[in-house]
């Protein structure tokens, strides 16, 4: 399918070092919001790490930000998504970039903590980067387990997913970083481990923060385990023949579209 552009919204809130937002932040502390009363969440499984509101500002997680033009950028970008996730009816929805340092992390993170402050949605965000992890750092979280530490069986699942104090939001991070990355994303056990995290929970939405398309092979790899893929891109840091290679890579993996990042 040919690559469509999903949102330029990235570029017109100028996302750049000196972003700043308006009125009074967030619209609650994150470890104050609450989903509905259902039976299917339960973190009886999960360690419960609260996040604060100054670390996500910080690490520029801004998607719970009250009039803020960002915030406003990543529920439009969850709207489209959203929608053309339900049209594929899929679940599982991989993140990367053509090389490193274009704010795929950046994305992921919003992306996904915009979808669970939807009341109808819960999500599950894993760091499959695991040459070079960044979800715990920009939520600030630390913990001692993470995804390469299971896959290797050294740790258990349960050991290693984080409640960030937001009860629709779950994620798996990478806190050790590994670089038998390629081999562990290809592995019998992380292709189990997707299938159960997907039959598990099947109206839940699950983001991969996936390594660079083109700096290593790890992504390829793990691909036949993602149903939808959406590209970020800096402007002015990829080629055009890059961009190309890389959406060709992703034309059989339902591309959804590019998000085009002006943060550096």
């Amino acid at each position: 399918m040919a690559m469509e552009q999903i949102s330029r919204a990235l570029q017109k809130a100028k996302l750049e070092r000196g972003w700043t937002t308006t009125g009074r932040g967030f619209a609650q502390s994150v470890r104050d919001l609450k989903a509905p009363r259902d039976a299917t969440l339960s973190y009886t499984q999960t360690k419960i790490v609260p996040v604060s509101r100054a670390a996500l500002r910080r690490n520029r997680i801004v998607a719970g930000h009250r009039d803020s033009e960002v915030a406003e950028t990543f529920r439009l970008l969850r709207a489209q998504v959203l929608r053309r996730m339900a049209k594929l009816g899929v679940s599982t929805l991989g993140i990367t970039s053509v090389s490193n340092g274009e704010g795929k992390t950046f994305v992921a993170a919003n992306l996904a903590l915009a979808i669970a402050l939807d009341v109808n949605q819960t999500v599950l965000l894993v760091d499959a980067d695991m040459r070079s992890p960044g979800i715990a750092p920009a939520f600030g979280i630390e913990n001692d387990r993470g995804l390469s530490d299971y896959l290797k069986n050294e740790a258990e699942l349960s050991e290693c997913l984080i409640n960030p104090g937001l009860e629709r939001l779950v994620m798996l991070p990478t806190v050790n970083p590994t670089e038998q990355s390629a081999e562990l994303l290809t592995s019998p056990r992380m292709a189990a481990l997707a299938h159960e995290l997907k039959v598990r929970y099947p109206d839940r939405v699950i983001i991969y923060d996936l390594p660079p398309l083109l700096t290593s092979g790890d992504t390829l790899g793990f691909l036949p385990q993602i149903e939808a893929t959406l590209l970020v891109m800096r402007e002015g840091a990829v080629k055009s023949a890059e961009l190309r290679r890389a959406a060709h890579l992703l034309d059989d993996h339902h591309l959804l579209g590019t998000v085009l990042n002006g943060m550096a």
